[in-house]
C-alpha cells in the first residue's frame, strides 16, 4: 500500500551523472546499473556522515528533469547524491533542486516494483483526485538510508502546487 505525505522542502544541491531518457523505462535501470558498476553509488554511500542533515535522507537519489514539460517523458535523468560539495576525484555535474511542496509517495517492496507502483498511484489516482497539479520542478526517487528507515522503503517525490493558486 502506497502512503502519501505532503511536505515543503528547501532547495538542495545534488552532484551526479546524467543521461537522456526517451520514454523508455528500461533506460533507468540500465543507467543505475552502469553507475553501480563504476562505483558511483558506493562513493555516494561512503561520502555521507550524517544523512539526517539532508533533505532526502538518502545516499543516492534519482532526479528526473521534467520541469519544462512534465507531460513529455523525455528528459535528463540523474543518478546523484545530495551534498553541498562534489566528492573529490569524480567528474560529476552539479544541479540545484528548487524549493517546492512535495507529495511524497512511500512504498515498500522490491525496488523497481515499489517505485513503479508509487508513481502509477501518484499520476493515475492521487493527482487527478487532489487539489494539486504538477509544480514544474524535477521529480525525485529517494532511497531512505537503512539506519533512518526500517525496511525496504522507496519514495517517489512529486512536486506539487495548488490547482487554483494565483
Amino acid at each position: 500500500m502506497v502512503n502519501v505525505r505532503i511536505e515543503s522542502k528547501s532547495e538542495f544541491k545534488i552532484y551526479g551523472r546524467r543521461t537522456w531518457v526517451e520514454q523508455d523505462n528500461e533506460m533507468f535501470g540500465q543507467f543505475w546499473e552502469k553507475c553501480r558498476q563504476e562505483g558511483l553509488t558506493e562513493l555516494f554511500r561512503n561520502s555521507h556522515n550524517n544523512l539526517e542533515d539532508t533533505v532526502t535522507n538518502s545516499y543516492s537519489i534519482g532526479v528526473s528533469r521534467v520541469e519544462n514539460d512534465p507531460d513529455n517523458r523525455s528528459f535528463w535523468f540523474y543518478v546523484a547524491t545530495e551534498s553541498d560539495y562534489a566528492p573529490e576525484g569524480w567528474d560529476l555535474e552539479e544541479y540545484t533542486v528548487p524549493a517546492s511542496m512535495w507529495a511524497i509517495f512511500e512504498n515498500y517492496g522490491a525496488t523497481v516494483e515499489a517505485l513503479i507502483e508509487a508513481e502509477l498511484y501518484a499520476f493515475g489516482e492521487w493527482l487527478p483526485n487532489s487539489s494539486y497539479v504538477h509544480a514544474n520542478v524535477p521529480e525525485i526517487e529517494a532511497y531512505p538510508a537503512p539506519k533512518i528507515n526500517k525496511g525496504n522503503c522507496y519514495e517517489f517525490w512529486l512536486p506539487i502546487k495548488e490547482k487554483y493558486a494565483k
